[in-house]
């Protein structure tokens, strides 16, 4: 039973570092989505000093301002790309082996505790048939067992005389 025990505290414990590798990744994603979508905020402003320029001078303001604008999106694009790229690293790898192999030995001891309790039931059975055979034949079964002692008995007095 502290075998079964340690084995489920050890599944347990890699179920909690799946989890905390995948909260990570999570994080980092939520982090630099967020800061790509503020770029992207700063870039839409740009954009929008750029038109006024564009409306208000219609020369160099306004190519400066697009072009920030542009280098703005295209930061926020690489920052997008990089936070759909991250993935897990070897330790959840590490987790999900470490819960799989719990998991194996879990169903091992399941099997050889089945096993054992099969064994139970059918010598429970064998004595439950015992006990009903003796009780529908007492006589039977007594006069058998004492028989063969006393007759042995007999056979070897008679056959010294």
């Amino acid at each position: 039973m502290e075998s079964i025990v340690r084995t489920m505290r050890i599944i347990w414990r890699a179920e909690l570092l799946i989890i905390e590798a995948k909260l990570n990744i999570a994080a980092k994603r939520i982090g630099a989505t967020a800061f790509a979508g503020l770029i992207f905020v700063f870039g839409l402003g740009m954009l929008n000093v750029a038109g006024f320029f564009a409306l208000e001078a219609e020369v160099g303001p306004v190519y400066a301002g697009l072009g920030v604008a542009v280098a703005d999106f295209l930061i926020a694009a690489l920052l997008l790309l990089w936070a759909k790229s991250q993935t897990a690293g070897p330790e959840l790898a590490l987790a999900y082996e470490i819960r799989d192999a719990g998991l194996h030995e879990l169903e091992e001891k399941a099997e050889d505790i089945q096993t054992e309790v099969e064994e139970i039931r059918n010598e429970l059975r064998s004595v439950k048939n015992s006990l009903l055979s003796f009780s529908k034949q007492p006589l039977d079964a007594t006069i058998t067992k004492l028989l063969t002692p006393i007759l042995t008995l007999l056979i070897k007095s008679l056959s010294k005389r």
